[in-house]
């Protein structure tokens, strides 16, 4: 089933995004639900990054890894449990938007939306500490046209001073990890999808 709106390649630049969803830029209220998705992606990094269930598989018990995991750290699977996750508990105004970019690959739920922003604060930290490499994950699914921005005003600061997303509807997604499974953050088998392959742009937010 695909989803209501046309799938956007990662690399493309707000603008694009908010035109896509139908969101003013111009408008406080836009502004406001662009604020907040970004509020929710930026609270879904730093749950990766402080939660050792994000880590690749064979670094989970590896002494010497320690948080905050850095980005080539963080596994595919963890992205795709943290997008369902924003998706369960974002609230009314964003749950909105996300519900027009989720939709099933084969039997694996996916949203391009939430993938979209996580890729974009991603991109933006990893902007900040240009020693690192994108996680697999990001590789995979940033490939899209050249496109230009304006520059996010997140920064690792406003991470540590975000306001998670509500917990009531489902546990955390790192609470409980070995013993919960990926069942719990979807509705069918747990996997991971690739966006429209297209040359590899700047990100922006």
């Amino acid at each position: 089933m695909p989803p209501q709106i046309s799938i956007l390649a990662q690399s493309e630049n707000k603008s694009k995004f908010l035109e896509r969803l139908g969101i003013p830029d111009h408008t406080e209220e836009g502004k406001r639900i662009y604020a907040m998705m970004k509020e929710e992606a930026i609270a879904g990094r730093a749950r990766m990054s402080a939660s050792p269930s994000s880590l690749l598989p064979q670094l989970i018990n590896d002494p010497n890894v320690k948080p905050p995991y850095s980005n080539t750290q963080i596994s595919e699977a963890a992205m795709h449990r943290e997008t369902l996750y924003i998706y369960r508990t974002a609230r009314p105004e964003t749950r909105v938007y996300y519900e027009r970019g989720h939709y099933l690959e084969g039997d694996t739920e996916e949203n391009w939306i939430i993938k979209w922003l996580l890729w974009h604060v991603f991109r933006y930290r990893d902007n900040r500490n240009r020693g690192r490499t994108m996680p697999s994950w990001v590789t995979r699914n940033s490939q899209g046209a050249d496109s230009s921005g304006t520059s996010s005003t997140a920064s690792s600061s406003q991470t540590a001073q975000t306001p998670q997303p509500p917990s009531a509807q489902l546990p955390s997604p790192y609470s409980t990890y070995q013993q919960v499974s990926p069942l719990t953050y979807a509705t069918s088998s747990h996997g991971s999808s690739q966006s429209p392959t297209e040359p590899r742009g700047k990100a922006r937010l």
